[in-house]
């Protein structure tokens, strides 16, 4: 039997917890406030124009005064910017995965681009960019990376919980007047770059409150003389 026949009300809260109050509502949450804090919630494009970012290995090749850091950096930058690329297999392979009732692959292809994108925050730093003037665009481009991929990632997951993705586009004002319509997802724009220059974002609220499950408590063993 497939694992969905093992059903158990921890388990399901386990998931819920773990894919989504953990990873998807902390990405969306973290994102809007650190676009707050940093740039009064508006994102700036301007960072494509920097000759740093126009590098063919990559736009997060910037120069750190730590080379552990910047070495880190660089690397998790080349295995995000390789989901980037690749945005057209992954809504390629959308209808192949339905009609193969494997939707569970595509779930996991965009958890694990949740989990990367939570790791750039702690790896990017964006608190310490934040502070050095002369880091300007690389705060820009992770604050629009992050809200970025959370706009397609979305998008993506509508079919699977469409009230979590309208809760998504409405966090980051992005088709207000379609709200509510199932219109705001379409598979073609499901590409990178769809949030404009200049586009401010919401502020957050949370999405997916845990869960915490009351296990049960132990029965009483009785005993008899």
């Amino acid at each position: 039997m497939g694992r969905d026949a093992d059903f158990a009300e921890e388990r399901l809260a386990g998931r819920y917890n773990g894919d989504l109050a953990n990873s998807l509502g902390n990405l969306l949450n973290r994102t809007l406030n650190m676009a707050h804090k940093y740039r009064e919630g508006r994102l700036d494009k301007n960072f494509e124009r920097d000759p740093l970012f126009r590098r063919p290995d990559g736009w997060w090749n910037s120069i750190s005064s730590e080379a552990a850091d910047s070495e880190k950096q660089i690397a998790h930058m080349a295995g995000l910017l390789r989901t980037i690329s690749g945005l057209a297999e992954i809504c390629s392979d959308l209808s192949s995965m339905v009609t193969r009732f494997a939707v569970h692959e595509e779930i996991g292809r965009l958890n694990h681009w949740t989990k990367a994108d939570n790791e750039l925050v702690e790896v990017a730093s964006p608190w310490k960019l934040a502070k050095d003037p002369a880091r300007k665009s690389e705060l820009d481009a992770v604050l629009y990376h992050l809200a970025e991929s959370l706009r397609i990632i979305a998008n993506l997951i509508s079919p699977v919980v469409p009230r979590a993705a309208h809760g998504i586009y409405d966090q980051l004002n992005w088709k207000m007047e379609l709200s509510g319509k199932e219109e705001r997802f379409r598979l073609d724009d499901a590409k990178w770059g769809g949030l404009p220059d200049g586009h401010v974002v919401g502020k957050p609220v949370p999405l997916f409150p845990r869960i915490e499950v009351a296990l049960p408590a132990p029965e009483e063993v009785s005993s008899t003389a």
